[in-house]
């Protein structure tokens, strides 16, 4: 009789979850974005080097089924991703990481079509909001600063519950791309001493938010448990589980943030703490452990005296010492949705046209890392639709670069200046000059080498609907 219930209910279960479901509602969001740019020295070449010039798209597009009240599903995905004009497959791959889940090529094939990245359910539950599958990752929260959510996305499970002026969320995420499994699925990896069997990213966040009038403050703890470093690969990329390193990466996260409107003063400022360990070995015949004590901080004030507006911004990301072997300095990795300037630590500018300077280039598609920095601003709008904006930063590295030997900390200074039009209420128009005085970080650990000034014009469409 035991049995037969347990059918019984089986078969009651699966019809249950069998019966069709009418969506009551449909809803489309998204963007489609166009950005140009002609960049006139990009390898920072004393006797001129080549210019770039091109034109990168992407269609984003979100879905939001109203299944009924409480209930709804979610999807996004990428379109026609890539450069115009760029042949097929003439680029790398799509290999996120940890730090930054981007597609860095001029023209992959995934790029180009149909990519979904997003679809997850959202459920009222116990006065709260339950979201479960494949979300969003890396923000937004609070400002832009350390926030990297523009190509970032895995599997999550989040619940937020509000109360008052108070908004609490925990979630569970483990990250895309950083999941190995042999080719004889997870039993495969069990028993053979090369494969790191647990060679996963999981992230546990709780955070709190205190919404007011004019402000809002908030505080988010994370803790990484990351063992897809465990085995040798580029930068966690790609991991290879044939060279078993023996160690994991175990991270604490704390990240408060504050924004505020004072009048015609608002402020914004964050900062980014990181403790635990960089490397921490299973035994310590593997090595010895590696501290993680990494602190970032930024700040920007605007005052407005309309019809203008000006403010500073000011930025810190420690680089890792060379010297400290047992300890890992680094600020928070891949800040690429902060886009301080036009050239300098800028997402989009070096994902599509690569790395900046001589001898290969330094890497800016990470975001701002390794820096210090200062930026002034001023702005006008003469008529609501129309922001002309001028800008003014300099810049240098917290570190020498990884190299011994490395010449300068000096990344330069940089003057932008920009004009954004609203033609619509969903669709704006920006053109752009940006002038760098390029400093002698570029120069790598080459004494000989020398470098020069570049400047960028670019125009960008951005269509929201």
């Amino acid at each position: 009789m035991k049995k037969f219930w347990i059918v019984l209910l089986s078969v009651a279960l699966i019809m249950a979850f069998a019966v069709p479901v009418c969506a009551t509602d449909v809803k489309f969001s998204g963007s489609y974005v166009v950005q140009g740019y002609y960049d006139n020295n990009r390898a920072l070449l004393k006797d001129g080097g080549a210019s770039l010039s091109n034109t990168w798209q992407r269609l984003r597009v979100q879905t939001d089924f109203q299944v009924q009240e409480g209930l709804k599903l979610t999807t996004r995905f990428d379109a026609m991703e890539k450069i115009w004009g760029a042949s097929r497959n003439a680029g790398g791959t799509y290999t996120p990481t940890y730090s930054i889940a981007s597609v860095q090529s001029t023209g992959s094939g995934e790029a180009e079509n149909i990519k979904f990245q997003i679809v997850y359910a959202t459920v009222n539950l116990w006065g709260g909001v339950l979201k479960v599958g494949y979300q969003q990752q890396g923000g937004p929260w609070g400002p832009a600063f350390g926030d990297y959510g523009d190509d970032a996305y895995g599997p999550r499970i989040t619940y937020t519950y509000a109360i008052g002026p108070w908004t609490l969320t925990a979630l569970y995420e483990n990250v895309e791309g950083a999941t190995y499994y042999s080719s004889l699925g997870p039993a495969g990896n069990v028993g053979n001493s090369l494969y790191q069997v647990d060679q996963q990213t999981h992230g546990l966040v709780v955070n709190a938010v205190y919404n007011w009038n004019k402000g809002s403050a908030g505080m988010l703890y994370k803790y990484v448990d990351d063992s897809a470093y465990g085995s040798l690969g580029a930068a966690g990329q790609n991991p290879n589980p044939a060279t078993d390193t023996g160690w994991k990466r175990l991270w604490h996260v704390f990240d408060p943030f504050v924004k505020a409107q004072l009048g015609p003063l608002y402020v914004e400022a964050e900062v980014i703490y990181l403790a635990g360990k960089t490397r921490k070995y299973e035994t310590s015949s593997n090595g010895i452990d590696q501290t993680k004590d990494g602190l970032s901080a930024y700040v920007s004030a605007t005052y407005d005296f309309a019809p203008m507006y000006a403010g500073l911004t000011l930025v810190y990301v420690p680089g890792d010492d060379k010297g400290t072997a047992d300890k890992d300095e680094a600020g928070w990795p891949g800040m690429i949705d902060f886009n301080p300037c036009l050239m300098l630590f800028n997402y989009d500018l070096a994902r599509w046209n690569g790395n900046i300077g001589p001898n290969g280039g330094q890497v800016m598609s990470n975001g701002i890392t390794n820096a210090q920095f200062a930026q002034v601003f001023v702005g006008v709008k003469p008529v609501p639709k129309l922001d002309i904006k001028a800008t003014y930063a300099v810049a240098q590295a917290d570190k020498d670069g990884a190299a011994t030997g490395w010449q300068s900390k000096n990344y330069g200074s940089e003057f932008d200046l920009t004009a954004t039009y609203k033609i619509y209420n969903n669709l704006s128009y920006m053109v752009g000059f940006g002038y760098l005085w390029a400093g002698d970080y570029f120069k790598g650990t080459s004494a000989t080498q020398q470098v020069d000034n570049d400047y960028l014009v670019t125009h960008k469409l951005t269509l929201t609907f």
